[in-house]
């Protein structure tokens, strides 16, 4: 049995089931302790500084992205 997709009324992909042998392999290869993330931020400080973006209106973009609903 494979992955099986569960879908809306208009056919979009809500949610998936993961056969348990496949769950445990994929858990199997990351351990529990590992952090999630970026471990060095400020690795990436002054990305955008060579770049011709207005960041302030940049952020409001990716702001109203969450509030299209």
């Amino acid at each position: 049995m494979g992955v099986q997709y569960i879908c809306d009324a208009e056919g979009r992909k809500t949610g998936v089931i993961v056969p348990i042998d496949l769950w445990d392999s994929l858990n199997a290869e990351k351990p529990a302790g590992e952090r999630v993330g970026v471990p060095d931020p400020g690795k990436y400080r002054g990305i955008y500084r060579n770049l011709n973006v207005d960041l302030k209106a940049e952020i409001r973009n990716l702001r109203d992205e969450w509030n299209r609903i």
